[in-house]
């Protein structure tokens, strides 16, 4: 007999700690059932389908390698990511579901001598972790005409155990290739003041993510003060996402609340410049942050790869005419690779140590 209630704690599940230390996210059993649940109905496989997975087994998103066991479905996993391999794999195995990231899907429109007909057999691709730039998007999209899972949630909620996604059948509606979603099953979400999260924001206002569902963990391991600010008494979890929803209450990221900047009063989210940024020609990359600035407080700054040779005359001029002037980086640091966790998520914190 199994004595194990839906309640006891079944992993302690470290964050990424990109704005801080990492936690101890205290995750049950029933949290992790629920996520796969939700998971498996986002991802529709059968005993036919083959996922390839590359995000770390260390991590929840390994959920989505046991949602795929859980459909009675093969699952390929690869420790090490290299694009060429990548690629590979899914035409060798003939994969129909495959998880990616924002820089692989990336550099999937970057290189389509590389692919060419290896993505035949793809009916969607995962994306997550960070935010998928709509240019990129929507340039795989037409392309390839694969349909992106773009999901939200974090390591407090099992990927989206609870949490949204845009589904292929949300793609006759949702082509700003901007959103996240709607939330999956039992789930709740809802946008918050970020200075008081009683206050609940109207539709296409800016605040502080909340979610509310069945795999919220049940928060972190010894941590009693960080636990009275996110994890509140009615269910609520304080994601420390800034975003918005639509009129279709379609949930659309901003930026990390910790990675705000504010420059003399203004508020510019680094999300919304490399949006308008990435446009721009001669532009591989691109990881606005904030410096410290005696006057002003702080100051947007960017570092950048770029396609060919170095173009930072022409990027201020292409900013001057696309951006507000205070959204504008005060300074370009040419860099040959940006920080990332497992080649996942941005690290702007290492970026500001670095030209400090």
């Amino acid at each position: 007999a199994c004595n194990t209630s839906w309640d006891d704690l079944c992993q302690l599940q470290y964050t990424s700690g990109t704005t801080g230390k990492p936690k101890g996210a205290m995750l049950t059993h029933g949290n992790w059932f629920s996520a796969i649940q939700n998971e498996c109905d986002v991802l529709k496989m059968n005993h036919n389908s083959v996922m390839f997975c590359i995000y770390p087994m260390a991590h929840v998103g390994i959920s989505w390698a046991i949602s795929t066991l859980r459909t009675a479905a093969l699952c390929i996993t690869k420790n090490n990511y290299t694009f060429d391999e990548y690629l590979d794999i899914i035409f060798e195995n003939q994969v129909t579901h495959a998880t990616g990231m924002p820089p692989v899907i990336h550099s999937i429109v970057s290189n389509p001598d590389k692919v060419q007909n290896k993505l035949y057999t793809v009916k969607s691709i995962i994306s997550g972790g960070g935010p998928l730039h709509k240019e990129i998007w929507k340039k795989f999209y037409k392309k390839y005409g694969i349909a992106v899972l773009n999901a939200y949630g974090a390591s407090e909620t099992i990927v989206i155990g609870t949490g949204t996604v845009i589904r292929p059948e949300d793609y006759a509606s949702a082509d700003r290739f901007e959103s996240v979603g709607h939330p999956v099953c039992f789930s709740e979400v809802k946008i918050v003041d970020t200075e008081n999260p009683k206050i609940e924001m109207d539709l296409n206002c800016p605040g502080e993510i909340a979610l509310r569902g069945p795999s919220i963990a049940k928060g972190y391991w010894n941590k009693p003060e960080a636990n009275e600010k996110v994890f509140l008494d009615n269910g609520w979890f304080l994601t420390g996402d800034i975003g918005y929803l639509d009129d279709d209450k379609r949930l659309f990221i901003t930026d990390r609340k910790k990675d705000m900047i504010i420059m003399s009063g203004w508020k510019i989210y680094p999300t919304e410049v490399e949006e308008v940024l990435i446009k721009y020609d001669a532009l591989d990359e691109i990881a606005v942050f904030s410096l410290p600035h005696e006057h002003r407080g702080e100051i947007p700054v960017a570092a950048v790869i770029w396609k060919d040779k170095e173009d930072e005359k022409g990027l201020i001029e292409f900013a001057q005419k696309n951006l507000a002037r205070y959204k504008i980086p005060r300074k370009i640091f040419s860099v040959k690779e940006l920080p990332r966790v497992n080649g996942w998520k941005l690290l702007r914190n290492e970026l500001k140590k670095e030209f400090l």
